[in-house]
């Protein structure tokens, strides 16, 4: 079988995940996307309106414009990061869920069945911040993973620094 054959690239972990772990279709008043240079390993982030990166971030409006038209004039350098939406969080509850978690079958039944669909209401169900806290470390590691597969499957090699 042959392998295939990846770029090793430097980024920066705390960068990309910040950008791929975001809630990507949570409404956001300042529409802002977020690319890695495939040269440099960078994570770059852009506002939809030059405006608001003003307003909101301090960015010149010239400078987000100048960065955005970069992007677009070299769309194979510039990998859009694309986020996580709501629906993987609930897919990652349910793997959670379904998980090896804890031994005590009772307490796995009771926090299993607590789960009705929305995330808010299962933590709240809960009530024991040691299962909501197992659960967070499990999405971190996961979207972790996700960012990974993600990266591999555009042809790069993550090397974090």
């Amino acid at each position: 079988m042959a392998t295939e054959k990846r770029e090793k690239l430097a980024i920066r972990r705390i960068d990309f995940e910040m950008a791929f772990d975001r809630d990507a279709d949570t409404y956001d008043a300042y529409e802002t996307f977020a690319y890695l240079d495939r040269r440099t390993g960078e994570v770059l982030w852009v506002y939809e309106d030059d405006q608001e990166a003003e307003m909101e971030a301090g960015i010149p409006a010239a400078e987000n414009r100048a960065l955005c038209e970069g992007i677009a004039a070299a769309p194979a350098r510039y990998l859009e990061i694309p986020g996580l939406d709501h629906g993987d969080r609930h897919d990652m509850l349910r793997a959670f869920l379904k998980s090896d978690w804890t031994d005590d079958e009772a307490l796995w039944r009771r926090v299993y069945e607590a789960y009705t669909g929305s995330i808010g209401r299962w933590k709240k169900a809960v009530r024991d911040r040691s299962i909501v806290d197992a659960f967070n470390v499990f999405q971190e590691r996961r979207a972790a993973e996700l960012g990974e597969d993600f990266l591999r499957a555009q042809g790069i090699e993550p090397e974090w620094r």
